[in-house]
């Protein structure tokens, strides 16, 4: 372990700890971690757990197959026991049974997937997480209220999403993490889950999945009927389609999400939790789409970012080429 991170590491812990959970003494507080993962992530969060009284495990499991794949039976019902979960893990739990399951039963889930220790130094973790929240909130609430999405960019992305019957209020991602919550943290986003979508999507910021990260050329992903009917683009798109193939598993290209970054700290870094929060982007999730609103359950859950999107509700523009307009 590179224990002189530690120290450095000290104030990201505690922030997750005592604003992002509010964890109080007598807790039982777990931390999930995989053996590819930095383990000083986990002994940070573990010490400042310490420090704020809660009863602390730690869980170290192999790396998990694919994000938001299962999560090994002994770990789920760690998870559901526990009052708040911390995963900083180099594979998602995030979107999985697991999550709902121990959500459904109170437990407040801090997801930490492909964190570093410079990202607990500084970046995402920077924001004032309490002071966004209500303009998350906002954003969540017209989702709540809409029927059709339309998104637009420079780039080439013209898609139409459906999300009648849909909520966001519930699924918003504030950084702040209540009873029976998953929040990604640094990522503070608005998401809905559509009901179909129509269109193409031309991801060129980022796919921080699957080794590939911050994009050198773009990737193009035709939409019928709420499905993936087509990817090209280069390595990434090859990437990525042979994994949704090795899957064989229909629903693994459903159209799952459409986020709103809203962090003004995070940077494209070409990590997962930094990438999705950037403040002048948005992503559209593929696949399973369970625990953010939606009926599919799928192996995997990719989010293609895009840069500077036009995004308009029911005709409202609510983000104009990067800015939010709410």
């Amino acid at each position: 372990m590179a224990v002189e991170k530690l120290p450095l590491m000290a104030r990201g812990a505690k922030k997750l700890v005592d604003v992002c959970a509010n964890v109080q003494p007598g807790e039982y507080a777990l931390v999930v971690t995989d053996m590819r993962q930095d383990p000083a992530l986990a002994q940070a969060l573990a010490s400042a757990l310490a420090v704020a009284g809660a009863n602390v495990q730690i869980m170290t499991t192999d790396v998990a197959k694919s994000d938001s794949g299962a999560v090994p039976a002994p770990v789920a019902a760690a998870m559901r026991a526990a009052d708040v979960v911390f995963t900083p893990v180099s594979v998602s739990l995030t979107h999985t049974e697991a999550v709902r399951e121990a959500c459904a039963g109170g437990t407040r889930v801090v997801a930490l997937t492909q964190w570093s220790a410079e990202m607990m130094m500084g970046g995402g973790i920077d924001a004032d997480f309490a002071a966004i929240e209500p303009r998350v909130r906002e954003m969540a609430r017209i989702w709540d209220e809409g029927e059709t999405v339309a998104v637009t960019t420079a780039a080439g992305t013209d898609l139409s999403l459906d999300i009648r019957g849909r909520l966001g209020t519930p699924h918003a991602k504030t950084g702040i993490v209540r009873r029976g919550e998953f929040h990604p943290v640094p990522d503070i986003e608005s998401p809905v889950s559509p009901v179909t979508a129509e269109g193409v999507i031309i991801c060129d910021a980022s796919i921080p999945y699957l080794g590939i990260g911050v994009l050198d050329e773009p990737v193009c992903v035709n939409v019928e009927r709420g499905k993936v009917t087509s990817i090209t683009g280069g390595h990434a798109a090859r990437v990525v389609r042979e994994q949704w193939e090795a899957f064989d598993n229909p629903n693994v290209y459903n159209i799952a999400e459409i986020g709103i970054g809203m962090n003004p700290h995070c940077r494209l870094i070409g990590l997962m939790l930094e990438d999705e929060g950037v403040a002048s982007t948005c992503h559209i999730g593929i696949g399973t789409s369970i625990t953010l609103g939606g009926t599919v359950t799928a192996p995997c859950h990719y989010d293609f970012i895009m840069h500077d999107p036009t995004i308009s509700v029911d005709g409202r523009v609510v983000m104009d080429a990067g800015v939010l307009r709410i």
